[in-house]
């Protein structure tokens, strides 16, 4: 995923203030969450053909990333010895909503890489959402997770840069 980075030096001016937005806090105070998802491979041989899936899937994956307000950030992160893929996101709200949002932007990606995944839930993801969820809150590793920014959504982020 490709991150931006804004320039200091000249900036737009920033919009007016919008009305609140209602996000739901993590237990911690912040706005958004973290998801480490743990996706053991079939057999490690399998994670090549894998990562070429991701690499070709990048653009789309992008561009659904872009689309969807709420995305901090995302990655996906193979171990080195090719036994797991991570997934691991920061988004702000909820887990649910999220991942099927997922469903509707990127179904055709996660089906097509969950044929390599061990214990799958039934696919394609978007016939079975509610299997995908249960299976990423069965696979959704927790962990603490620190913010710079603990209060600020994306939203939020965009309108102080001006970033559409």
């Amino acid at each position: 995923m490709i991150v931006p980075r804004f320039a200091t030096a000249e900036r737009a001016p920033a919009p007016a203030p919008a009305a609140p937005v209602s996000v739901d806090q993590s237990l911690d105070g912040q706005v958004h969450s973290a998801l480490n998802l743990q996706l053991t491979l079939k057999t490690p041989a399998q994670m090549p053909a894998l990562g070429k899936l991701l690499a070709e899937s990048q653009p789309a994956v992008n561009a659904a990333l872009s689309s969807l307000d709420y995305v901090h950030f995302a990655r996906f992160l193979p171990t080195p010895d090719g036994s797991t893929l991570w997934v691991i996101t920061a988004y702000d709200g909820d887990l649910e909503p999220y991942v099927f949002d997922f469903v509707v932007v990127l179904g055709d990606v996660f089906t097509q890489a969950l044929y390599f995944i061990r214990d799958a839930p039934r696919l394609p993801v978007q016939k079975y959402p509610r299997d995908f969820v249960d299976f990423v809150k069965k696979n959704n590793r927790r962990a603490n997770d620190w913010s710079a920014y603990p209060q600020q959504t994306v939203i939020d982020i965009r309108r102080e840069f001006g970033v559409s």
